[in-house]
C-alpha cells in the first residue's frame, strides 16, 4: 500500500476525489461515454493516499479490486475487461446515438470520446 499523505486535509481530498470517481465509474458501466475502468483506477489510487480502510474495501471488491491489482502490479488491462467495456461502450454508445440523440454534432462528440477511450484501453498490455 502506499503511504498515506501526512496532512489531514489532504487525505480528506484523496477521499472526496476517490468517492467521486467511484460513482462515476458505477455510473459509467451503462451510461455511454463516461469510461469506467480509468475511474475506478483514479479510486484506488485515491484511496491508497486517503484511507487505508476505502482502500482495504475497494481492494477487496469482488469486480474493483482484481482489476486495480492487476494494473497496480503489472501495468496492464486484462483482456476480458477491455472486452467488456469496449461492448459496453460501443453499446451504449450506439442506444444513445441512434434512439436518443437527435443532434449530429452531439453523436460525433460521443463517437469521438468513445473511441478515444477505447484506443486509450487497447494501448495498455493484456
Amino acid at each position: 500500500m502506499q503511504q498515506l499523505a501526512q496532512r489531514k486535509w489532504v487525505r480528506h481530498v484523496y477521499n472526496a476525489v476517490g468517492i467521486f470517481s467511484l460513482i462515476l465509474g458505477i455510473i459509467g458501466i451503462v451510461t455511454p461515454v463516461l469510461p469506467t475502468t480509468p475511474f475506478i483506477l483514479l479510486s484506488g489510487y485515491c484511496f491508497a493516499r486517503g484511507s487505508e480502510k476505502m482502500y482495504a474495501w475497494i481492494m477487496g471488491h469482488r469486480y474493483f479490486g482484481p482489476l486495480i491489482k492487476t494494473f497496480r502490479d503489472e501495468k496492464r488491462i486484462p483482456l476480458k475487461i477491455k472486452i467488456f467495456a469496449t461492448v459496453m461502450l460501443v453499446t451504449t454508445i450506439s442506444i444513445t446515438a441512434f434512439f436518443i440523440v437527435p443532434l449530429l454534432a452531439v453523436k460525433i462528440g460521443m463517437g469521438t470520446v468513445g473511441l478515444a477511450v477505447i484506443i486509450y484501453i487497447w494501448t495498455y498490455p493484456n
